[in-house]
């Protein structure tokens, strides 16, 4: 994840905090947070920045990781996105 351009982890982010039933809060479970660590993400400015950003200096952070929890949460759309930009090849 750490690697993904900027705007595309902004974008995550994005579709992450925009969802009515907290999707990072679900994303989060399913990275393996526990409730109180979850919670402490929720006194953050942005909880899905802060999340993603713990997460992502885990040895298990990988995109294939996130793709795989955003499908189990029925985010298929987020994994989508991120998927489809991040492998998109730009003409030169």
């Amino acid at each position: 994840y750490a690697n993904l351009p900027p705007s595309k982890q902004e974008e995550v982010e994005k579709l992450l905090s925009s969802s009515a039933e907290e999707t990072w809060r679900q994303l989060a479970g399913e990275l393996g947070y526990k409730e109180d660590l979850i919670d402490s993400f929720t006194r953050e400015e942005s909880p899905a920045r802060a999340l993603l950003a713990d997460w992502s200096s885990k040895e298990t952070a990988t995109l294939a990781a996130l793709l795989a929890a955003l499908r189990k949460i029925q985010r298929g759309d987020i994994a989508e996105s991120l998927y489809s930009e991040s492998t998109a090849t730009s003409p030169v």
